[in-house]
């Protein structure tokens, strides 16, 4: 009869201590969802200011470092982009950041940019960490970029300027 007894008070007590693990659960779940969307926002929000390009590399071409200041740059605002080659405004258009992941030979994985609403071009994916902007096409002998923020200034001009 203890026998009984005892194992009752023993389901008595992990039911609940399920419960509690089942609230906790339901309580950090929302957290959990909100966390993951901040990250996808991130990136989008991470691109907005001013890059210098710094590296070029891939395919045939090996590896070509740039200067600070060389006036090679792009700004990007909140959908428009401004890319300047030697100080000179070459083109202004609009671009948008998709959740389209590759992972590239290094294992660092990017989201697609899309430039002018031309989906069907040849995808060129981004990463962003701190300061470094780096753009990439998913092949083994592609060329890739790596940029460096040099302002949050996000100002674009038009093409006649």
């Amino acid at each position: 009869m203890q026998r009984f007894i005892r194992s009752g008070c023993h389901q008595t007590k992990r039911k609940k201590m399920y419960r509690k693990y089942f609230r906790l659960i339901i309580f950090l779940l929302p957290f959990c969802i909100i966390s993951c969307k901040k990250e996808k926002a991130s990136i989008s929000s991470g691109i907005i200011g001013t890059w210098e390009l710094r590296t070029s590399f891939g395919g045939q071409g090996g590896v070509t470092n740039y200067q600070p200041e060389n006036g090679n740059y792009l700004k990007f605002a909140d959908t428009t982009y401004a890319l300047y080659s030697k100080n000179v405004l070459q083109t202004v258009g609009t671009y948008m950041i998709r959740k389209d992941s590759a992972v590239d030979w290094m294992g660092q994985t990017g989201h697609r940019i899309i430039y002018n609403h031309q989906e069907n071009s040849i995808p060129t994916y981004i990463t962003i960490s701190h300061d470094t902007l780096r753009l990439w096409i998913y092949a083994y002998d592609a060329p890739s970029v790596i940029y460096k923020k040099t302002s949050y200034d996000s100002q674009i001009p038009t093409q006649d300027n």
